[in-house]
């Protein structure tokens, strides 16, 4: 047989397969044209930090707060992270007397309690902030001061559990929010503690538990920090020694014991609060009850 004759009878042979319907050379125009069609999607995501560090309980002496976000697109594909605000549980009217401005800047450094605001804020309420939004890169950040300021119109006593809610979107597709609370307080004057002197070495707080239960959780803050060690109300003291009390300088800080959350966060409820100073003693660090 001859080479064209063969080609012929070949070509003759696929045509015929095709037009009548063969199950195998279906099948292989199935998986020819599904290999074909096949494509990568990329991934969405989100990632939020630093609003923790917004929790404050306000005061005559410290009516706001300044504490940098962090929006980072977590994704493998550029998109636009934005944010949006819910109020989870407590105070909406004290949500709504907290006046909040946020701006971009350059790192988390450039936001202090002094910056100015900077460019183009986003201005709003805890209740009614407007989105933060930033379009990034796969992997980048942009990172929001965030300052908050109660207004004399807000209840006193008074806490709320506030959330920014992020995402990264792209066209239609929206990634899966991540959430960022804190806690925002108002002051109308926490109940005293109880503090022991032991020689300098630490002291001893104590608190008036009420009708809280013996399984409740306590720890102390200076600030937004916690110091010591978190103990329940079947112990239902804290002991500080001079090394757990975090700050700059030696002198005098308020303490403040207040209730955590089963994540160990701390949560509005304040037991009690009072005085430490920390001092030099023998050429080393001590701390005393009272300033």
């Amino acid at each position: 047989m001859s080479r064209l004759l063969r080609v012929a009878l070949v070509a003759a042979l696929a045509t015929a397969l095709v037009t009548g319907g063969s199950s195998v050379a279906w099948a292989l125009w199935t998986a020819t044209g599904t290999a074909a069609s096949s494509a990568t999607i990329g991934k969405l995501a989100v990632a939020i930090s630093g609003t923790e560090a917004i929790t404050t309980t306000f005061s005559t002496s410290a009516p706001r707060v300044t504490r940098p976000v962090t929006i980072t697109n977590a994704g493998n594909v550029a998109g636009t992270t934005a944010t949006r605000v819910a109020v989870a549980t407590g105070s909406a009217a004290l949500a709504q007397a907290v006046d909040v401005q946020a701006w971009r800047v350059s790192s988390a450094d450039a936001c202090t309690d002094a910056a100015d605001v900077g460019s183009g804020p986003v201005s709003g309420t805890w209740a009614d902030l407007p989105s933060l939004q930033a379009r990034l890169a796969p992997g980048a950040a942009a990172v929001w001061c965030v300052r908050s300021t109660v207004r004399a119109d807000a209840p006193p006593s008074a806490t709320v559990d506030v959330h920014l809610v992020a995402t990264t979107a792209t066209g239609s597709w929206v990634s899966e929010p991540v959430w960022g609370g804190f806690y925002l307080n108002t002051d109308a004057g926490a109940p005293a503690l109880t503090c022991t002197d032991h020689d300098g070495n630490w002291v001893e707080l104590t608190w008036d538990q009420g009708g809280r239960d013996q399984s409740t959780a306590y720890a102390a803050f200076v600030g937004t920090t916690q110091v010591g060690d978190r103990q329940l109300g079947f112990f239902g003291r804290i002991t500080l020694a001079p090394n757990q009390v975090t700050t700059t300088t030696a002198g005098t800080v308020s303490v403040d014991v207040a209730v955590v959350d089963d994540a160990g966060q701390r949560t509005g409820d304040v037991v009690g609060r009072g005085p430490v100073t920390l001092f030099t003693q023998n050429d080393g660090p001590a701390i005393r009850c009272g300033a």
